[in-house]
């Protein structure tokens, strides 16, 4: 195969990683973005600091270690954002942003601490991030009521995609939610062209609040969800990485990016296997360079970020919902076999899942952190270990 710059399996590969990404989940981080109280603009800001952000950090190093090292954004931590960020002001949420990649850093210096988060059972990790996701995948059967063919056109689609071409499902499910909207007239007062996006500061306001109902979850849902499995992921393909350096560069762009928005820059995992496998190049050592044409879309995408936050905000809320909540089903059915396959964990799991799926605060903290703070007590406490 051909080992040159302009080799089509690398170019090729690159691409699709990062149209699975942003197709999968674009729409997830506008949401966020939204419910933060982020205007246009700001929202644009985002999506240009992790466009900037991954390209960044997929480039330098994939090119330093010459090895196949993606990053992307961390969808369950922007879903988990969805539901948490609308109590706060934006510099608090953007504060909370620079805390989440500060401990990522610390657990990059600190060995303890990295040990500490990966014992933290898999099953509570899971039932945690299931019940975050399951709003998002359960209001995708909300259109049938108010747009019925809207909804069976893009499930049809979706079905579809998922038998005979599930690599691109999710590129084909954005495209026909594009064509509904515009027989649908979403688009018809629109001015949608190739704007380059400016970068929007805001000063980060640092919250104790924040700090544990944001920062915190943020960064476990980001090691648990995205960094190990990423790492798992390049280790399963025989690529052997010093994870140090990932997680301090990786946490330091983090803190960087946060104030334009860049809420999160982790290790890629399912989209990251696309430039690994021998389709992408026979020689293993070349796979890399896939990665580095990933950052080069990564740039790309996020200098138009203009551009993609007009395309998706000018779509309906129906097909919004149906893009978010079947971009997020194969993560939840993961969640729930992971979460219940354990019987002696089984109850723990259950009461991780439930508490934060009610929602509640006490005491100033969420849901998400009592949910797993209740399952590591259960576990603790309550259940019977093996003699």
């Amino acid at each position: 195969m051909q080992k040159g710059l302009f080799n089509l399996g690398h170019i090729s590969a690159g691409f699709t990683a990062v149209l699975v990404g942003y197709t999968s989940s674009v729409v997830i981080i506008i949401q966020a973005a939204t419910a933060a109280g982020a205007t246009s603009s700001q929202i644009e800001s985002w999506l240009m600091a992790l466009g900037v952000a991954m390209g960044v950090t997929s480039i330098l190093f994939s090119w330093y270690f010459k090895k196949p090292v993606l990053t992307a954004w961390s969808t369950p931590g922007a879903a988990m954002l969805v539901a948490a960020v609308g109590q706060y002001e934006m510099p608090v949420v953007i504060g909370a942003f620079v805390i989440s990649g500060l401990l990522i850093v610390l657990t990059g210096l600190i060995s303890p601490l990295s040990k500490a988060l990966a014992h933290i059972p898999a099953q509570l990790a899971t039932a945690m991030l299931g019940a975050i996701l399951l709003s998002f995948c359960v209001k995708t059967f909300s259109p049938v009521m108010t747009n019925p063919a809207i909804f069976f056109s893009m499930f049809a689609a979706f079905l579809i995609g998922k038998r005979f071409l599930p690599q691109y499902t999710m590129a084909i499910l954005l495209a026909v939610g594009i064509v509904c909207s515009i027989t649908g007239d979403a688009f018809d007062n629109q001015h949608i062209s190739l704007t380059f996006a400016k970068p929007e500061w805001i000063t980060p306001d640092i919250d104790i609040s924040a700090m544990i109902n944001l920062s915190l979850p943020l960064y476990i849902i980001t090691m648990l969800s995205q960094n190990l499995p990423g790492i798992a992921m390049m280790r399963s393909h025989a690529y052997e990485v010093p994870v140090k350096p990932l997680l301090l560069g990786t946490g330091i762009v983090n803190i960087l990016f946060a104030p334009f928005g860049g809420f999160s820059v982790n290790l890629a995992a399912i989209s990251a296997a696309i430039c690994m496998n021998k389709d992408v190049d026979e020689d293993p050592s070349q796979r890399y360079r896939a990665v580095i044409w990933a950052g080069v879309f990564y740039l790309i995408a996020g200098i138009w970020a203009t551009t993609v936050v007009a395309i998706f905000l000018a779509l309906p809320k129906e097909v919004t919902q149906i893009l978010a909540g079947l971009a997020l089903l194969g993560t939840l059915l993961m969640c729930f076999q992971t979460a219940f396959k354990d019987e002696s964990l089984r109850e723990s799991a259950l009461y991780t899942f439930l508490i934060t799926l009610s929602g509640v605060t006490f005491l100033g903290v969420s849901s998400v952190v009592w949910g797993l703070a209740a399952g590591l007590l259960h576990i603790r406490f309550l259940t019977k270990r093996p003699q």
